[in-house]
């Protein structure tokens, strides 16, 4: 890292012994940001290293992105989901040929987004070194009743050709839904026996 050298003349104005002062402060500062982060970066190498010898995962070595609850993530977090999930999907139409079942569009379509998302963290868990041995072949059979699911989807998403077509929603609730649900969970509440307590459900943050 460069650092701050400056020779000041014989007799200097004020201004610059203030710019001088200011600059090797500056200097002095990113120095030890840098052995801050270098020393950093040795922790976290020791800690992947010695937790591999003990055989368990912690979050910088598992290849699975936590958590995968789409609806909950942050930017960054959706960030590395999504080169997560865009590098194991590549990889696995192409391994398993089945490029007619999921679309080119994938990524365009929620309902697939999530079945994706499923099979690659379930992928991962069953190929993990800690995995139980008929891990992956369970895998295999739930891959089996997802590649219905994915033909199925194709039927409503009709991408199958390599073209997208962004269809609207046939049908949608009414506005009113959220309340009429919490109007009759309320009811089924009323209605049970032994409450000591009044309970009621209501309209969540």
């Amino acid at each position: 890292m460069d650092t701050f050298d400056f020779q000041l003349p014989e007799d200097p104005p004020p201004d610059m012994v203030a710019a001088a002062q200011l600059g090797t402060a500056v200097s002095q500062l990113a120095a030890a940001l840098e052995s801050l982060h270098q020393q950093h970066r040795q922790l976290r190498q020791l800690v992947v290293e010695q937790t591999r010898r003990a055989g368990t995962n912690t979050a910088a070595e598992r290849a699975i992105p936590w958590p995968l609850r789409w609806h909950d993530l942050t930017r960054e977090a959706a960030a590395q989901t999504w080169s997560w999930l865009i590098d194991w999907v590549g990889w696995f139409v192409d391994r398993y040929q089945i490029a007619e079942e999921v679309p080119a569009c994938w990524a365009q379509h929620p309902p697939l987004i999530e079945e994706l998302t499923a099979l690659a963290a379930a992928w991962h868990s069953s190929y993990d070194d800690n995995a139980h041995p008929d891990g992956p072949l369970l895998w295999h059979e739930r891959l089996a009743r997802s590649r219905d699911r994915l033909r199925g989807w194709d039927d409503y998403t009709r991408c199958r050709n390599g073209t997208h077509t962004t269809r609207p929603r046939d049908l949608t609730w009414p506005d009113s839904w959220h309340d009429t649900a919490i109007e009759t969970a309320n009811s089924d509440l009323a209605g049970r026996p032994d409450q000591s307590t009044p309970v009621a459900v209501t309209e969540q943050s």
